[in-house]
C-alpha cells in the first residue's frame, strides 16, 4: 500500500513541475532584480493563507477553547516566514547573477542538508536502503538538470553559482525541517497562516529596497540633463509578471501538499520524493516538444536525450528504494 505522505509528495512534486512548464511555455520575464521577483512570487500564496487561515482556523487562531498553541511557538513559525522569503530571496538571487541551467541543479543538495537536520535536530533514522534510495534521487535531480553539453562529460558550473546555490538550498533546508517540527503543534492551514504572515511582513519591509523603490539610488539630475525625455506609453503587465503570480498561487498548493507530507511522514523523505519534479519538467517539455510544439519547442540532441532519460531512471529507482526499504 502506498503511504500517505508519498502520495502527498508525489502531489507535491507534480505541482512543482507544473510551475517549471509554464514557465517555460509563457516566457517573456525581463525583471532582474531578485528583491522584485520575490515579491511578485511570494506575494500571492502568502494572501492566500493570510486570509484562509482566519476564515478556515478561526478558533485556532484565536485559541478559542483552549486549543491555541504557546506564544513562543507562534512567534517561531512566523519567524520561519521570514526563513521563506529569505530562501526564496537568495534562489532569486541566484537565478538573476547566474545560468539557469547551471544554478537549478546544486539546488538538490537541499536534500542532504534536510537529512542532515532531520537526524540532528527531529532524531529521524531510516534503514541503509533509504539512504542509498536518496543518495539515487539526488544524484539523479543533479545529473538531469546540469547543462553538460554536447558529447562533454564536465559540468561548468563557477563557484559563486554553487556558493549561492548552497545558502539557497540551506535557508529551504532550515524551513521544511521547522514546518515538519510546528506540524506537531499546529494543524495544515493554522501552521500555514503563521508562516505567511511572518512572511507577508518580511516582504512588505523588503519593498522599499526593490529596483525603483525608495532607497534604491537615484541618478543625479546633472547626470541626466540634455537626455530626450519620452512621453509616457501605455503599458500592459508583462506575460513574465502574470507567470509569476500564477506560480505563486501554485505555490500555495504545493505548501499545503507538502505540508501534508510533513504531517503523515518524515522531512528528510519527503524533500527528496519532490525532486522529482525535475524528471517530471524533462517528460513534460519532451511531450509537449512532439504534441504541441506551438505551446512548447525544445531540441534535444542523443547525448542530452540519453544523459536525461538515464537520470529519470535513476531517480525513478532510488524512489522505488526509498518507498519499499522504509
Amino acid at each position: 500500500m502506498i503511504a500517505t505522505w508519498l502520495v502527498y509528495a508525489v502531489l507535491t512534486a507534480t505541482i512543482y513541475a507544473g510551475i517549471a512548464l509554464l514557465s517555460k511555455v509563457v516566457s517573456g520575464a525581463s525583471i532582474d532584480d531578485p528583491i522584485t521577483l520575490t515579491i511578485y512570487t511570494c506575494t500571492p500564496f502568502y494572501a492566500v493563507y493570510v486570509v484562509a487561515g482566519p476564515v478556515l482556523e478561526w478558533g485556532a487562531i484565536r485559541g478559542i477553547g483552549g486549543t491555541s498553541a504557546p506564544t513562543a511557538t507562534v512567534l517561531l513559525a512566523i519567524a520561519f516566514g521570514v526563513v521563506s522569503t529569505l530562501a526564496y530571496g537568495v534562489y532569486y538571487w541566484g537565478l538573476v547573477v547566474g545560468d539557469v541551467s547551471r544554478f537549478v541543479p546544486a539546488l538538490a543538495i537541499e536534500t542532504i542538508f534536510v537529512l542532515i537536520l532531520g537526524v540532528l535536530l527531529l532524531g529521524e533514522s531510516f534503514p541503509g536502503g533509504v539512504y542509498a534510495g536518496i543518495a539515487l534521487v539526488v544524484f539523479g535531480a543533479l545529473f538531469i538538470s546540469v547543462e553538460l553539453g554536447e558529447g562533454s562529460l564536465e559540468p561548468r558550473v563557477s563557484p559563486p553559482i554553487i556558493a549561492v546555490a548552497l545558502l539557497a538550498a540551506a535557508a529551504f533546508a532550515v524551513l521544511n525541517t521547522g514546518m515538519k517540527a510546528l506540524t506537531t503543534s499546529f494543524g495544515t492551514v493554522e501552521l500555514l497562516f503563521w508562516i505567511s504572515l511572518g512572511g507577508a511582513l518580511s516582504l512588505s519591509a523588503a519593498v522599499p529596497f526593490r529596483t525603483g523603490g525608495r532607497f534604491r539610488p537615484r541618478l543625479e539630475p546633472d547626470a541626466v540633463a540634455g537626455l530626450p525625455i519620452e512621453p509616457p506609453t501605455e503599458t500592459k503587465l508583462p506575460a513574465g509578471i502574470v507567470v509569476l503570480v500564477a506560480a505563486g498561487l501554485l505555490n500555495a498548493l504545493a505548501l499545503f501538499t507538502f505540508i501534508r507530507a510533513l504531517e503523515h511522514g518524515p522531512v528528510s523523505l519527503a524533500t527528496a520524493i519532490t525532486k522529482l519534479d525535475v524528471m517530471m519538467v524533462f517528460v513534460g517539455a519532451l511531450a509537449l516538444s512532439k504534441l504541441a510544439p506551438a505551446l512548447l519547442e525544445e531540441q534535444f540532441d542523443p547525448f542530452t536525450l540519453a544523459q536525461k532519460a538515464s537520470a529519470s531512471m535513476i531517480i525513478l529507482v532510488g524512489s522505488a528504494l526509498i518507498q519499499f526499504s522504509y
